[in-house]
This record gives structure tokens, sequence and C-alpha cells, in this order.
């Protein structure tokens, strides 16, 4: 059985409004193609640019620009090793913070 991919964020999980984010889908080498997928299958954009990180890891790197809150939610991935597609990855929750959060730093002009 193929094993399942990891997936994860950076710089990290909590984003501010209009910031960007990159998602890094991990697998076995001999990966194909990765998908990084939403709460459902039918959206996902998916890389065959896949690069070889160690000798026996491979990834992929998604960047979403200027988040908006349409963008927040649940991610996941999945990669496909011929002659199948692997298991999918744990979800990741990307949380996207807007300006009104007090979790955010900002200074009165």
């Amino acid at each position: 059985d193929l094993p399942r991919p990891s997936i994860s964020a950076e710089p990290g999980t909590v984003i501010p409004l209009g910031s960007h984010v990159t998602f890094v889908c991990r697998g076995p080498v001999g990966v194909q193609t990765f998908r990084l997928e939403r709460e459902t299958r039918s959206t996902y954009s998916e890389s065959e640019e896949v690069s070889q990180v160690s000798p026996s890891e491979s990834e992929a790197r998604f960047r979403i620009d200027s988040l908006t809150e349409g963008n927040a939610g649940p991610y996941r991935c999945v990669y496909y090793r011929p002659p199948k597609w692997s298991e999918q990855s744990d979800y990741l929750e990307l949380l996207v913070k807007g300006p009104w959060s007090p979790d955010l730093l900002w200074t009165p002009q």
C-alpha cells in the first residue's frame, strides 16, 4: 500500500487577510502528481511540479496569493503514483484572519 501523504502550510495555518500561504504536500519518491483538495473532491489544484526533497520523499507546493475569507477551511493532499492514487492526508484547517480580529497586531495611523 502507498503511504499516506502529509500536508503543511507555510508560514502557518493562521494567515492575515490579503497575505499568501503555501501548502506543502509530501509523499514518497516516484509521485507523478500531487493534488490539493478542499472539502469536496470536486474542488482541487493539481501539480506535476514534484521535487524530490530527500532519498525517500517528494513534495509539491501550492501557493495561494492574496487570501480571502473564501480560502479558509479544510485542505488535504492526495497523490498519484502509477498505477494508483494514494489515500488522502489528514485535513489541515486554514484560518484567514481579518483586520477586525484582536489577534492581529496593527498600529493606528
